[in-house]
């Protein structure tokens, strides 16, 4: 009977999102990575190339940040030369050729390259770069196909690989590492043929989460109040129990205890202080974005403080 609800709530979940019928449509994260090459580039054009290449991203309906991503987007100048032009003023004519990657950092492949022959005049180095690039932008239907086409592998690795997506998932969640867990899977987008049993299982390991993070508040509450039974005490209890998720299977124990410091202190505590639903799939939506959020925050702090790219080719 468990077993049949939980297909049920999957099926109604996904009808209660939209459908992603194509990689055009699919919500995906690339994360920008600065040019990594053995002849460094000036700063500011490392940066007017990552604020161009984010735009294209977000023109082609992909999310970007700085938080972590197994997939990237990045470039390289190859064979980049300037001729010093006699003024006055004097100026720098720049030739190079510059290539863009779509890759998997974990995996250290790439899904998808593009390339592009610039040519630009300035009165520095760095202006002819500047001026060079006046051709990359979110308006280049180049550039939207190569990420397109990014797309459509990143999908397609999701489609082979989300069973070992998932078992990672439990893996870690059996260790209780759940915000580990739920890093792995939240990962799988809702495009991918895996998402409806990715969704299943982060459900199940976020309430394993806030189970586990609840009996621990719980246990913390209960100390406080047992070892200084006053309003000294019952502020620390309250630090506790307020933090407790109220789908947390021991919340009824929680309401219950601060119920029993209110007798004493006979202060009118809001304990209710979270938002419950009535329908139960707007709950489980609730849940799945609150799951998103932990495992993003986790995979955010693995992020390396530097990445070597040296291996793009």
């Amino acid at each position: 009977m468990k077993a049949i609800r939980k297909h049920i709530f999957a099926l109604l979940l996904a009808g209660a999102m939209p459908a992603l019928a194509s990689a055009a449509d699919c919500e995906l994260t690339i994360t920008t990575l600065p040019v990594e090459q053995p002849n460094p580039i000036p700063e500011a054009v490392n940066d007017m190339l990552m604020t161009r290449l984010s735009s294209v991203l977000s023109r082609t309906g992909v999310e970007t940040g700085y938080g972590f991503s197994q997939f990237f987007i990045t470039g390289k100048f190859n064979d980049y030369y300037s001729d010093v032009v006699p003024g006055p003023p004097k100026s720098f004519a720049l030739h190079t050729q510059l290539t863009l990657y779509v890759g998997d950092i974990l995996n250290q492949s790439t899904y998808a390259t593009c390339g592009f022959e610039l040519r630009g005049v300035g009165t520095s180095d760095q202006r002819a770069f500047i001026n060079a690039m006046s051709g990359i932008n979110a308006n280049n239907p180049k550039l939207e196909k190569f990420i397109d086409d990014a797309k459509v592998k990143i999908i397609d690795y999701y489609d082979k690989n989300y069973p070992n997506i998932l078992a990672k998932a439990r893996q870690a969640s059996a260790m209780r590492n759940y915000e580990e867990a739920l890093m792995y899977s939240t990962s799988i987008p809702e495009c991918s043929k895996g998402y409806a049993e990715a969704t299943e299982a982060t459900l199940s390991i976020y309430q394993a989460y806030i189970d586990y993070e609840g009996r621990m508040l719980l246990t913390a509450a209960q100390g406080a109040w047992a070892a200084d039974p006053d309003r000294k005490g019952a502020v620390a209890a309250y630090g506790y129990l307020r933090q407790i998720d109220p789908n947390a299977s021991c919340f009824a124990e929680a309401q219950k205890l601060m119920n029993e410091i209110k007798t004493v202190v006979k202060e009118n505590w809001d304990f209710d202080h979270k938002q419950k639903y009535l329908d139960e799939i707007n709950l489980k939506l609730q849940m799945i974005n609150a799951a998103r959020e932990v495992g993003v925050a986790y995979g955010s702090h693995q992020q390396p403080q530097t990445t070597n790219l040296m291996w793009l080719k």
